[in-house]
Formats: structure tokens, sequence, C-alpha cells
């Protein structure tokens, strides 16, 4: 009968063999947060330029690191409405700049790909592996017959429309 550990990943139960040290903070750290937050809590300046950094795509440790603050401190407003939409707002700001700098590295990689097909100095090897390359990502590929009414190539609707996007936006 298999026990619990039957199903654990070697690699990652060494790592958690690890001896790990954490250290108290000593009381002189703690009163000095203990203090911060109470100096800082509602200090309205404070608090809407960390709003604005939130807003802007900074997480909360990043946020107290520009305002020379402890993470703690801002982590007193964190339930506050106002706060929370601009954590939302922020995180949504990250997610849509990491989405471009994604589009824009496709964008590049197609370009060196289609380079590759078109320059007569590579080795028609290579320009065959590039033309594969592109057509895998394409989402064209080829895939065996297994009867007389199945297609020899599929075609990822999905991506082809991104990709007509992508290139049309960069036209």
């Amino acid at each position: 009968m298999p026990n619990d550990t039957d199903n654990v990943d070697p690699a990652s139960e060494s790592l958690s063999l690890v001896p790990r040290t954490v250290v108290p903070a000593s009381e002189g750290e703690v009163l000095a947060m203990i203090e911060e937050e109470a100096r800082f809590c509602d200090s309205p300046q404070l608090r809407e330029t960390a709003i604005r950094l939130l807003t802007a795509g900074f997480t909360v440790k990043t946020t107290a690191r520009r305002l020379h603050l402890r993470a703690s401190t801002l982590m007193l407003w964190v339930k506050d409405k106002e706060v929370q939409a601009a954590m939302a707002r922020g995180k949504e700001h990250r997610q849509t700049t990491v989405r471009q700098s994604l589009e824009s590295a496709a964008e590049t990689a197609v370009d060196a790909l289609v380079a590759l097909v078109d320059d007569p100095d590579v080795s028609p090897r290579d320009r065959v592996k590039a033309s594969e390359a592109i057509l895998d990502r394409c989402g064209l590929a080829s895939t065996p017959r297994t009867g007389p009414d199945s297609p020899g190539l599929t075609v990822d609707i999905d991506f082809d429309e991104r990709l007509a996007r992508i290139v049309a936006g960069s036209g």
C-alpha cells in the first residue's frame, strides 16, 4: 500500500532537507517596527504616495523599499478599499506590461526565423528547420493520417489570429 511519501519528487525532497535558520527579530528591531508603524500609519501624504506607487505596478515590498519603510508598515493599509484597488490596478498593469513584452519578443523571434528562411547563405538544412519552426508555431504541423477523413494539417486558429494582430500592429 503506497504511503504519502511515494509521491514526493526526489529533487524537492532534497531541497526540503536543507537546514534553514530563522533568526527571530531582536527586541530593538521589533520596537523600531512598532515605532515606524505608529509614526506613519496615519500619514495621509505617505499613504497617498504608496497608493500611487502601488497603482503604477510596484509591489508592496518594492513600494516599501522606495519609501524607506518596512513592508509591515504598508501592510497596515492593506484592508483599506482604496489600497486594495490600487494593488489590483497595479497587478493588472504589471500583467499588461509583461504581456506586451512577450508579444514584442514573439514578433522579434518570428522576424529572426523568417530572416533565416529567406537568407540564401544559410544552409538548406537550417532553412528547413526554421521553416518547420514557423509552421509549428503557427499551428501548422504535419500529422499522420489516421483515416480517409483526417486532415493532413491542423491549424491553431487562436494563434493564427494573435500572430495576425501582432504583425498588423507592427506595420
